[in-house]
């Protein structure tokens, strides 16, 4: 007999730039029907990334999703996860960070732009004034090498690191509500082409990020519907994931997400330890 599975794997704590100790995370999840939760804090960054958790305090992070794992393991399946951000020639590498932590699972992520030509970083999250403000100081207000950059970096990241899944895809989008750029024009979707593609020839699952329209930074998820059409296309296996930064926000929109991907074709939703059919707005494991 099948039953209803539902997860998220791609959860932040106190450890890093999230609410709430591990546990309430966890007690959220099984109140809620999850069936498995996976933990990925940002990998440490060093200077600047203090949205990340510090690299002293990693060991004990990953001692103790290891222990509620054990300790939680007949109520629903933890997973222990990182996620990453890709700097060019500034970040650790993937396979080192997994192997050297015992990582189940990475998340690749993109949250700083490097402009190639004079190396700045643009930081894309955070409050629209800082985003507004690094376009116009790293990239001189132009916003389609910026966002060339971003999509080029993105590549680079699937081919280089191998992540096994790739964060909030078009994140780029996330102040932008077609005010600095359209993502309508040929160029933009000529990167986003390039992008899927280079996906589409590696083992990387993209996921559907529901925090940008339920925090109301977006109006759509995390990529747009466009993208995931085009993902279907690719034969490009997607997932759902909340991006939770407090314990209620575990399977935010998730039904919402999977409605959509129905919508769009898709009758499976794969993650990197199962696939999980869709039956309805509902996801059968």
């Amino acid at each position: 007999m099948q039953k209803i599975m539902l997860y998220n794997f791609h959860t932040h704590s106190g450890f890093d730039d999230g609410k709430g100790e591990l546990e309430k995370y966890i007690e959220e999840a099984i109140g809620r029907g999850l069936g498995a939760l996976g933990f990925s804090a940002h990998a440490p960054l060093g200077e600047g990334g203090d949205w990340c958790i510090p690299k002293n305090e990693l060991q004990a992070y990953c001692r103790k999703v290891k222990q509620l794992k054990e300790q939680y393991k007949n109520k629903i399946d933890i997973y222990l996860g990182l996620e990453a951000d890709y700097i060019p020639n500034v970040t650790e590498n993937f396979s080192a960070l997994k192997k050297d932590n015992d990582l189940e699972y990475l998340i690749g992520s993109i949250h700083l732009v490097k402009n190639p030509k004079t190396g700045s970083l643009w930081f894309i999250d955070g409050p629209e004034a800082g985003y507004k403000k690094g376009l116009d100081k790293v990239f001189d207000n132009d916003a389609k090498s910026a966002v060339e950059a971003f999509y080029a970096q993105s590549c680079q990241m699937i081919q280089e690191e191998k992540p096994d899944i790739i964060g909030h895809l078009d994140k780029i989008k996330m102040h932008n509500k077609e005010r600095y750029f359209s993502e309508h024009e040929k160029w933009y979707q000529d990167s986003v082409n390039t992008l899927l593609k280079v996906i589409a020839d590696s083992n990387t699952i993209v996921e559907v990020n529901t925090r940008g329209k339920y925090t109301g930074k977006t109006d759509v998820f995390f990529p747009s519907k466009g993208i995931l059409e085009k993902c279907y296309m690719y034969n490009i296996p997607v997932m759902v994931n909340t991006d939770a930064h407090a314990p209620e926000q575990v399977n935010e929109l998730f039904d919402e997400a999977i409605a959509m991907l129905r919508d769009i074709g898709y009758r499976e939703t794969k993650t990197p330890f199962f696939t999980a059919k869709m039956k309805s707005s509902k996801i059968l494991f």
